[in-house]
């Protein structure tokens, strides 16, 4: 049995191929169920953000990668052989170790940023909600939750609020010097595009319009942050009108394409600049070569993040720190289910000696119910406090990786090399 994750990431790929396997939420449920009624998985859990998408799973060996991206090529619809090339495989401590780091924002493009936790929450209750989720990634993404949350919170790295959002406007504010005045318009209604709009305002944007193909969604946004909702297929008016445009919509097609935009420039003399920080992208990379227009992605934005992380290398270091005791302490408890079989056969194997010996006793004894269940009780407590010792050592040499023969280790914790211990059988003389 291995913890393995197939993934990829900004570190990994750029977005033109991250977002071709990016997942909308409702596709992440079908294919988490298809991965589990075919066998390919005993569990797994999909995170899909703007910068990864990675399937954490129980799998029984190493095999399991091959049919694991042959069935997101067939997904996703993307060639098997590029697939192959741009994912990474962890498995065990290590994908331990990477979904603690990813939790904890530290393998974020945007290190300390808050989004990720929440979007790691996500991709749980999904998979749980899906019952693709067991035993092993119920403790390791309970875990992950607590790891990161401890990072945050201990070490400081999320006190100075930078995100995707952040950056994003920033990246806006230097290009036209400044941004008060301007007029900007939203694509999109979800959590980004939120966060956005707060960091708009606080660069002094108050003309702040908001589209998405659910009229309602931009309506009750506009509402929350003083803006304004517009139609989605008033785009072109729209885009002639307004000076930044953010984009972070869900669509697996080009939103803003190039003949829009081309239009839209003809009736104004200022440049037009977009930032897409949706995968799948929703600006057509072809806008890019139109007069006065300016088009960055997410992975554009990477120069602004790395201007910005002087000062978040201590605190990094003090989470990449937290993170081994907690691995650590995962795989300790992981090392410890192959004995759960044998630790359940000692406790039935004492049940049975325990009934037996009690009912014989009892049939001895005339008692009240009352002190039935005394006894009943005293002999719980006595094979508990007889199976605590062995049990635990058990545990232990699993821990430390010993080999366990279930025989041979029953003989020696329970001392049964010449001493055989059996159920008391009624002779001819007895009651």
């Amino acid at each position: 049995m291995l913890i393995a994750v197939a993934g990829m990431s900004h570190r990994s790929a750029p977005v033109e191929v991250r977002e071709r396997v990016a997942f909308p939420a409702c596709a992440a449920r079908d294919f988490l169920r298809r991965l589990k009624d075919h066998g390919v998985v005993s569990e797994a859990v999909l995170i899909s953000t703007c910068n990864r998408t990675e399937l954490y799973t129980v799998v029984q060996d190493d095999s399991a990668r091959t049919r694991m991206l042959d069935a997101l090529a067939d997904d996703r619809n993307v060639d098997r052989a590029s697939l192959g090339r741009d994912t990474y495989w962890l498995t065990d401590a290590e994908a331990v170790r990477h979904l603690y780091r990813v939790a904890s924002s530290l393998d974020s493009m945007v290190v300390g940023e808050a989004q990720i936790l929440g979007q790691v929450r996500d991709a749980y209750r999904v998979a749980t909600e899906e019952q693709c989720a067991g035993p092993i990634l119920n403790r390791l993404f309970h875990t992950s939750l607590r790891v990161g949350k401890s990072v945050r919170t201990r070490t400081g790295i999320g006190d100075s609020s930078i995100s995707v959002p952040h950056v994003a406007v920033k990246l806006a504010g230097e290009v036209f010097g400044a941004l008060a005045g301007r007029k900007a318009l939203v694509l999109g209604a979800g959590d980004m595009s939120e966060l956005v709009i707060k960091h708009l305002k606080a660069r002094g944007v108050t003309d702040i319009r908001i589209a998405n193909r659910t009229p309602k969604r931009a309506r009750l946004l506009a509402e929350r942050v003083a803006g304004r909702a517009v139609a989605f297929d008033a785009l072109a008016d729209q885009l002639a009108a307004v000076d930044v445009v953010v984009s972070s919509t869900g669509s697996g097609d080009w939103v803003v394409e190039a003949d829009l935009v081309s239009k839209a420039l003809e009736g104004r003399e200022e440049p037009l600049f977009f930032v897409d920080i949706a995968v799948p992208r929703d600006v057509d990379p072809a806008v890019q070569a139109l007069e006065r227009a300016y088009v960055y992605d997410i992975d554009d934005l990477q120069s602004v993040v790395d201007h910005n992380a002087a000062g978040r290398g201590a605190a990094a270091e003090r989470g990449e720190a937290m993170i081994s005791p907690a691995v650590f302490e995962y795989m300790s408890w992981l090392s410890t289910l192959h004995v759960v079989p044998l630790i359940q056969e000692l406790r039935s194997g004492a049940e049975r000696i325990r009934r037996h010996e009690l009912s014989r006793a009892l049939k001895k004894m005339d008692l009240s119910p009352q002190e039935a269940e005394s006894v009943e009780r005293l002999s719980h407590s006595l094979v508990n406090k007889l199976l605590h010792g062995p049990i635990a050592e058990l545990k232990a040499l699993a821990e430390s990786g010993a080999p366990l023969d279930s025989a041979e280790v029953r003989q020696r914790l329970l001392a049964l090399e010449s001493i055989s211990v059996e159920l008391h059988r009624s002779g001819p003389g007895d009651p």
